[in-house]
């Protein structure tokens, strides 16, 4: 899924704000809740599409990302369902999900920057 056109980037665009809102209002799984959709990959051929998602930091969905990580999956043929019902495309691509670290990643940084800085004021 690596030869992203402007046609795959639009449509996953626009399956990325339909999956946000149907996992945040439809789904009954509370854990849910917690999980951002943060960016979805459609293939060239538009068949597939990898989702990439991420849980909030201290919350039960990042304490169970198995557990999420199932949830969504049984939930894939629903979701594909409904986006089918919301979006007007010839064809709704097949969802694969992925767990997504960046924001942790990102926050980890964030947290040894300021480590480093505190550090720096306390020696000055």
């Amino acid at each position: 899924m690596s030869q992203e056109t402007s046609r795959t980037r639009r449509v996953g665009e626009l399956i990325q704000q339909e999956l946000g809102s149907l996992v945040q209002n439809e789904l009954r799984d509370e854990r849910l809740a917690w999980v951002s959709i943060l960016k979805v990959d459609v293939a060239p051929d538009l068949k597939s599409a990898r989702v990439h998602y991420s849980c909030m930091p201290g919350t039960e969905a990042d304490a169970h990302r198995e557990e999420v990580q199932e949830s969504l999956e049984r939930a894939g043929g629903y979701l594909q369902h409904q986006l089918g019902r919301r979006l007007t495309l010839r064809a709704i691509p097949h969802l694969y999900f992925a767990y997504d670290d960046s924001l942790e990643q990102g926050d980890r940084m964030n947290r040894l920057l300021r480590s480093l800085h505190d550090g720096e004021s306390d020696g000055e």
